[in-house]
């Protein structure tokens, strides 16, 4: 038990210095109005990656995978149609919220018609965020996969197999929590102005450049697997 209680915590050290996930919090934490919103983001994740990890260790994740190969091998007309549509609905909407802010006239802060200012991020939205990037993440997520491998080899109940997994989520979201604090702690800083004054500029154009790049990506996926 001690063995495995040391591969949890080293291979979860490993997977949690991502400094993607921990840039990507910096950007939302500096936009955000309300900072304790940003748990949510925090939250995202975490709970992300700790039901991903069940649902691989009980073979869920497997499960659908199957599923989803099987709805695609028996109507791929029908699912790659879907996905090209999806995508070009998203691109469409993308590119409509794009125009709609490059046309907001520059004014002054607070009045109507300038950029959607960082109080636009609500909870819901950063915890679908953190949802969103750590599914992606979970792609390239080795270490959380080698550990997943070796907890199964060990046959243990349930409540410590749930304990295990909840010790290396918790350490996975460890940074993103340090983060939060020492964050808070330099806020006021000339740094932090800095930083959030460009990012205000700036936050305007994130959800419509996300989405036009998931419609990108689901019109290229579907469009190529028709062809």
């Amino acid at each position: 038990m001690l063995v495995l209680l040391g591969t949890t915590l080293t291979t979860s050290f490993f997977d949690c210095l991502n400094p993607s996930a921990i840039a990507q919090q910096m950007l939302l934490q500096a936009m955000v109005k309300r900072k304790r919103h940003i748990w949510f983001f925090i939250l995202g994740i975490g709970l992300a990656n700790f039901g991903m990890g069940l649902a691989v260790y009980y073979g869920v994740a497997a499960w659908a995978s199957q599923l989803l190969a099987a709805l695609t091998e028996a109507y791929p007309l029908l699912v790659y149609v879907g996905l090209l549509g999806i995508g070009l609905f998203c691109a469409a909407l993308g590119g409509w919220l794009l125009a709609k802010t490059i046309r907001r006239k520059p004014s002054k802060e607070g009045e109507e018609g300038s950029p959607k200012s960082p109080a636009g991020l609500r909870p819901w939205s950063l915890f679908t965020m953190g949802v969103g990037f750590c599914l992606v993440e979970l792609t390239s997520a080795l270490p959380y996969f080698g550990f997943l491998a070796v907890l199964a080899g060990y046959h243990l109940m349930f409540p410590l197999v749930l304990a295990f997994v909840l010790l290396y989520c918790f350490v996975y979201v460890l940074p993103l929590i340090l983060l939060y604090f020492g964050y808070n702690r330099l806020q006021g800083t000339r740094v932090i102005q800095r930083l959030e004054k460009l990012l205000q500029k700036v936050s305007a154009y994130i959800v419509p450049g996300a989405v036009c790049l998931l419609g990108g990506f689901l019109v290229w996926y579907g469009g190529s697997s028709l062809l």
